[in-house]
C-alpha cells in the first residue's frame, strides 16, 4: 500500500493558505484504509497543527525541515536533532555583526518561534490565525534578548529560519557559519533561508519514519514544490511536484502534476483511494 508524504506552502496549501474543501474527507478515508498521510514541512510542527487537527489526521510530522519527527495527537518524539545553545548562541553572534535590518532573524524550538520583533512571518501568520482557536494558534516568543529567554526557558532549538530579500547575503551568511559549525541550509521558500543541524532534510527523515514504521520506502509517494523537498525527492519511490514549482524543481520529479491552487495533491491522492476502496 502507498504511504503520502506532502509539502505544505505551495504544494498542499493554495496560495491564500487554504486546503481543499474536500481534503479531510480524503485523509479520514485513507487513515482509516490503513495508508498514511504525512505533513512533510519547513515550518516548526507547531505552526501546523490548526491544519492537522482540522483535517483529522492522526500521525507524526516532519518538520523544521527533518529535523523533528513528532506526533501531535500523542506528543511522541520519534526524532529530534537540535542545536547545542552554544551553536545557537554563535550563530546569533554572528547574525548580530551583520548589523542589518533587512534579514529577520528566527529560532524554532519544540515550544516556539523565537524573534526579536514582530517579523514580517511572524504577522501574517497572526493575520491568517486570527480567527482560531487560542490553542491551535502558533506560539510566538518576542523578546529582545532571544538567547538569553531560550537559555531560560530550556528549550531545545531545532532549526534557524532567516528572511530576506536579498538571497546573496544569507547565503553568504550561511557559507560563514558553515566554515565554523556543522550546518546545513537550504532555501525553503522564496525569500526564507533556513539552517539545520548537519544531517538534517526531509530525505532523512522519510528513511527513519520507513525504518520506524517498518513501510518500504519504495511504496512512499511525496509531493514538493521547492529546494528543500530535493532530498525527499531522492528518497522516495515516486516523487511529484505541482506545476506551479520551478522548472528546476520539476526536473527533479518523476511527475508533475497540476497546480497547487487547483488542489492537485488531494485530487491525486484521492484517485489513488479509489482504486483501492
Amino acid at each position: 500500500m502507498k504511504w503520502f508524504i506532502t509539502d505544505m506552502d505551495g504544494t498542499f496549501l493554495n496560495d491564500k493558505k487554504e486546503v481543499a474543501p474536500n481534503a479531510k474527507d480524503v485523509i479520514v478515508k485513507l487513515q482509516d484504509k490503513g495508508s498514511k498521510f504525512i505533513i512533510a514541512t519547513g515550518r516548526p510542527d507547531i505552526a501546523v497543527k490548526h491544519y492537522y487537527y482540522n483535517l483529522g489526521m492522526n500521525d507524526v510530522v516532519i518538520s523544521n525541515n527533518g529535523s523533528l519527527i513528532r506526533n501531535l495527537s500523542t506528543g511522541e518524539i520519534v526524532y529530534q536533532k537540535s542545536f547545542k545553545i552554544e551553536e545557537i548562541e554563535k550563530i546569533h553572534s554572528m547574525f548580530k555583526e551583520l548589523n542589518d535590518d533587512e534579514i529577520e532573524f528566527h529560532v524554532y524550538t519544540l515550544n516556539y518561534i523565537y524573534c526579536d520583533h514582530l517579523s514580517f512571518s511572524m504577522a501574517r501568520m497572526k493575520k491568517l490565525e486570527a480567527e482560531m482557536p487560542e490553542e491551535l494558534k502558533t506560539p510566538m516568543y518576542i523578546h529582545d534578548d532571544i538567547i538569553g529567554e531560550i537559555k531560560k526557558n530550556n528549550e531545545d532549538c531545532q532549526k534557524i529560519m532567516m528572511i530576506a530579500k536579498n538571497h546573496e547575503k544569507v547565503v553568504n551568511f550561511f557559507n560563514a557559519v558553515s566554515e565554523v559549525l556543522e550546518v546545513d541550509g537550504t532555501f525553503s521558500a522564496t525569500d526564507f533561508f533556513d539552517i539545520m543541524p548537519k544531517g538534517c532534510n526531509k530525505g532523512t527523515a522519510i528513511e527513519k519514519l520507513a525504518e520506524y514504521y517498518n513501510s518500504p520506502i519504495e511504496d512512499c509517494v511525496v509531493f514538493g514544490d521547492n529546494f528543500n523537498d530535493k532530498e525527499m525527492f531522492d528518497v522516495a519511490g515516486w516523487s511529484v511536484c505541482p506545476n506551479n514549482a520551478k522548472e528546476e524543481i520539476q526536473e527533479m520529479c518523476d511527475e508533475v502534476i497540476g497546480n497547487n491552487n487547483d488542489f492537485s495533491v488531494i485530487k491525486y491522492v484521492e484517485d489513488y483511494y479509489e482504486k483501492i476502496k
